[in-house]
């Protein structure tokens, strides 16, 4: 983190953390089902007595998902021509034209209604995204269905365009960290970027290939926090990471053993850093690592846990996974962390791989029910005598934060102490700057969520140990 990065080196064990590594042959996963909801239920003209009915009863052959809140999720309803938005109860209502619940279908190129829409995502401000695909548009939407649209001036999807700002059967969409909105342009093999507020297209990227940087048919994407853009390339049945420079690398091959795809469809990032896929034609959800290590859950049918031509999968911060389970009308709930829990096998140091300069010691008071984390940083050499601080003094090297622990997180007040002398009886100042949200995935692979006003700081740092003596301690609580 570049902001800390200007202390002194104080400590030989941190130094031995930049060259330290304890990588994973896959991601350590639990998937344990939860909940599910749904049916077939037809609400086109002609098929139901009541076109309109509220609340709707279930779905036709739904195909995108995303998470408004942990107790909201946002349904693509692409045979009945809708959205809808459920709690995890299955209790839904329609988001119609207009802001209005209901509202109509089947018409083209007009805010608020949609023809066979396929993917959806929620922007941080709360906007829906959604990609529109018979009507080769992208639509930008209030939760209550008020929406602005950018594409084709056309009334058949079959008119497609190869012009800036227009589609050709676009099939999902994502937004980065800076508010931008990437549509997935399927039908013309790119992916193009948009200003928020505006709808402006300001850059685009990808073409028709197999090579890195080129997709065929892809139908999903998500972007992690580094603003990388995850891509389902369905028809080369692998997963390629970009950045926006291009710079590509992919993982998987056509096939049904771990690892392998049969048509990918959604894709999601959770804030672990594990890549979930909708494997369409194997019937099952896999979580990968960035190096293609996967696991796979699932399998055909119709029971819990079982799947048929499954389209999406999104992933809240909580740890609960919500799969589109398209032919079979319904979706179906999943939670990633239950068996895991936070004890004193975690007591340890803790770094990240990637990032020079700083270090994580973590202590937990079960029986108190809190975790204390110490973050602190080091330079390889020794700061001017009049060096400034981003953050508290200039020889400050420490935030201490603690929390209240629940199941596999803790939710941390960041506390910044100064006025100290080492070795010397003094005042000290501490004053509350922020918070951390602290979670781990297993016995050795955790992430720090941080937001530090003072200094208008947010960000994610993905951790591991320093040393693996209290990995069968933790594994054993």
């Amino acid at each position: 983190m570049t902001i800390l990065r200007h202390f002194v080196r104080s400590s030989l064990l941190v130094f031995m953390a930049i060259f330290a590594s304890n990588l994973q042959a896959q991601p350590d996963v639990t998937f344990e089902f939860e909940t599910m909801f749904g049916k077939k239920s037809f609400y086109s003209a002609g098929e139901n007595v009541d076109t309109n009915a509220i609340p709707p009863t279930g779905f036709l052959s739904p195909t995108g998902i995303a998470f408004q809140r942990a107790d909201r999720l946002i349904v693509v309803d692409r045979g009945n021509k809708k959205l809808q938005s459920c709690d995890p109860q299955g209790d839904c209502y329609w988001i119609g034209a207009d802001g209005a619940q209901g509202g109509e279908f089947s018409a083209r190129n007009i805010p608020g209604t949609f023809d066979l829409p396929h993917g959806v995502s929620v922007s941080a401000d709360n906007k829906l995204i959604v990609a529109d695909e018979d009507n080769n548009l992208l639509q930008v939407c209030s939760d209550t269905g008020g929406c602005k649209v950018r594409g084709n001036a056309s009334s058949n999807r079959a008119d497609c365009s190869t012009t800036l700002g227009e589609w050709c059967l676009p099939q999902d969409t994502a937004t980065d960290s800076q508010g931008r909105i990437y549509g997935l342009d399927t039908g013309n093999n790119r992916i193009q970027i948009l200003k928020a507020g505006d709808l402006v297209v300001l850059d685009l990227f990808m073409r028709q290939g197999a090579a890195l940087g080129q997709m065929n048919n892809a139908r999903g994407m998500a972007i992690d926090k580094e603003d990388r853009v995850i891509i389902s390339d369905t028809g080369n049945n692998r997963i390629q990471i970009c950045d926006i420079d291009e710079n590509c690398t992919a993982f998987g091959s056509a096939g049904s053993a771990v690892g392998q795809f049969n048509e990918p469809v959604g894709v999601d990032v959770d804030a672990l850093g594990r890549i979930w896929i909708a494997d369409t034609g194997n019937h099952r959800i896999q979580a990968c690592d960035y190096e293609g290590n996967c696991v796979a859950f699932g399998e055909f049918g119709t029971g819990q846990g079982q799947f048929d031509a499954p389209h999406d999968v999104t992933v809240h911060s909580s740890g609960r996974v919500a799969v589109v389970d398209t032919k079979n009308n319904r979706i179906q709930l999943f939670n990633t962390e239950a068996s895991f829990q936070m004890n004193p096998g975690l007591n340890d140091a803790w770094f990240d791989p990637e990032t020079d300069g700083q270090g994580f010691f973590i202590t937990v008071f079960p029986d108190l029910g809190f975790v204390l984390l110490a973050w602190f940083t080091y330079d390889t050499e020794l700061p001017p005598a009049d060096a400034q601080a981003n953050l508290g003094d200039a020889g400050h090297r420490w935030l201490t934060a603690v929390g209240e622990i629940n199941g596999n997180q803790a939710n941390m007040t960041i506390e910044i102490a100064s006025d100290g002398i080492f070795d010397q009886a003094s005042d000290i100042k501490r004053v509350t700057d922020g918070t951390i949200k602290l979670s781990f995935e297993s016995c050795n692979k955790g992430i720090v969520e941080y937001d530090i006003p003072s200094i208008n700081q947010q960000g994610t740092v993905p951790i591991k140990r320093v040393a693996s003596d209290n990995i069968a301690l933790c594994e054993s609580l």
